[in-house]
């Protein structure tokens, strides 16, 4: 294979191919909804900390129902969930439009807006990931899986780049580009309602309540996992303070009018897409740790320099290098992270997964309080010492479990078991189910079903 047919192989698949089209189209609506919201509030009042509010109900939503939308994927059948969860985000977008192009738009209603957009995604998200797993080989899941990551990067140059044409080059209000969005879904629904409707693996079925607790528990007894997702929280919550801080830096620092965050992130989008090519094919791979610790000081120098920036161009140009560390660091995350885990508690691991999306949202508000206080630039500066400080200790938990057995039955001991056997496996098949992500949403990557795997057996082996 070429390096071009290792970074697409998952691809080639048709039904994962029509899948991930629907979900690049329905992340880029969420995309520029997402990037909107901070710059509708803070035009509305003129506060870093309205803009984080606003922002916040996507994390309520999330943070409390994103756990039941994972056993809910982990128990039944994806498609009629996921279409439920399409149709009410078409018709939560489009009225949302409705109320901005119509003057009726407040804060409290934007937050209603997101409020609704989470606990829909909180419910539905889990269950699109894991049917995505649904429909490739197991020999491609870490491959799967940075292809939806690099769904999600297409999603965030297409989102904010048309947002920033239709706002600053042809004056479209903010309503305007909600009902304009809502259109494509037009798109989306019909891809997935041709996508095959599989059934979950059989398993006993239990009280949610149990099936989340045992879930908890798989994530939090295994040092991977554990490790990998307290770092998830905290990137995805500093790495998105950007959004909540960028309108209002544009404004106060550099007197430019807060729509053209708009372009920050579409330069966000462009800068992730770009790193996220060469990563896909490498995140099978023994690269993969020190990729993930290199793209998160990568991160946390991008936020610095966007600081320290002193001028407006300098930051367009900047902004790159946050947009490619904090991407990169995501994608490799999450890779890592559904890579060593089995496909019984794929959607459950997920729902875990998409929740520090949940949190980002409910501590948007934080982030603007402080800048009110302090200042954007130094906020920005702030949030980059913690990324630096949770990557050191990422690091040292690396070196911990760096040598612990892969796990029977995730796509790790799959790969690893690659060049002793290769897998001669041709076609995909129905089984069980995995994870994505997000997302904001969202955000989210989506895993592939392993097969032929004993639950529990572990199998010696390097990283």
């Amino acid at each position: 294979m070429n390096r071009f047919q290792v970074t697409f192989a998952a691809l080639a698949v048709p039904n994962f191919r029509r899948q991930w089209i629907a979900s690049t189209l329905a992340t880029t609506a969420f995309m520029t909804t997402f990037v909107l919201v901070p710059i509708v509030a803070y035009q509305l009042t003129g506060s870093y900390a309205a803009s984080g509010f606003a922002a916040m109900g996507n994390g309520v939503g999330m943070l409390f129902l994103t756990p039941l939308g994972g056993v809910v994927a982990d128990r039944f059948p994806k498609k009629p969930i996921v279409l439920i969860g399409q149709y009410s985000t078409l018709f939560v977008i489009a009225g949302t439009g409705v109320l901005i192009a119509t003057d009726l738009i407040t804060i409290p209603l934007l937050f209603a807006s997101t409020l609704l957009s989470g606990a829909t995604f909180a419910l539905t998200g889990p269950a699109r990931q894991s049917w995505v797993a649904e429909l490739v080989p197991g020999r491609l899941v870490p491959n799967a899986v940075a292809l939806q990551q690099m769904g999600i990067n297409i999603a965030q140059v297409l989102g904010p780049t048309l947002a920033s044409v239709a706002v600053v080059a042809f004056n479209v209000n903010a309503g305007g580009v909600y009902l304009g969005i809502s259109l494509v879904f037009l798109i989306v629904v019909p891809l997935n309602h041709i996508l095959p409707r599989t059934m979950p693996k059989v398993v006993e079925r239990r009280s949610p309540r149990r099936e989340l607790a045992d879930g908890f528990h798989y994530l939090r007894r295994n040092p991977r996992l554990r490790i990998l997702w307290v770092f998830w929280l905290v990137i995805v919550i500093c790495g998105f303070a950007i959004q909540t801080l960028m309108p209002g830096i544009l404004d106060q620092e550099f007197s430019r009018s807060s729509d053209e965050a708009v372009l920050i992130n579409a330069i966000f989008g462009i800068s992730a897409l770009a790193i996220n090519l060469p990563l896909a094919g490498l995140v099978g791979g023994r690269l993969a740790w020190p990729l993930l610790l290199g793209t998160a000081i990568l991160m946390a120098v991008g936020l610095w320099m966007v600081a320290w920036a002193p001028t407006y161009g300098l930051v367009l140009i900047l902004s790159a290098v946050a947009g490619a560390g904090r991407s990169g660091v995501m994608l490799v995350n999450q890779a890592i992270m559904m890579s060593n885990t089995r496909p019984e508690y794929f959607g459950r691991v997920m729902a875990f997964v998409l929740m520090a999306f949940g949190l980002q949202s409910i501590t948007a508000p934080a982030w603007g309080i402080i800048a009110d206080i302090i200042g954007g630039r130094e906020t920005l500066l702030l949030v980059g010492v913690i990324v630096v400080g949770a990557t050191a200790l990422m690091f040292l938990g690396w070196i911990t479990t760096r040598r612990l057995p892969l796990e029977v039955g995730t796509a790790a001991a799959t790969v690893a078991n690659a060049s002793a056997q290769p897998e001669v496996e041709t076609e995909p098949r129905t089984a069980p189910s995995p994870a994505y992500s997000p997302l904001f949403a969202a955000q989210v990557a989506p895993i592939v079903l392993m097969e032929g795997q004993k639950p529990r057996a572990a199998i010696p082996s390097g990283d």
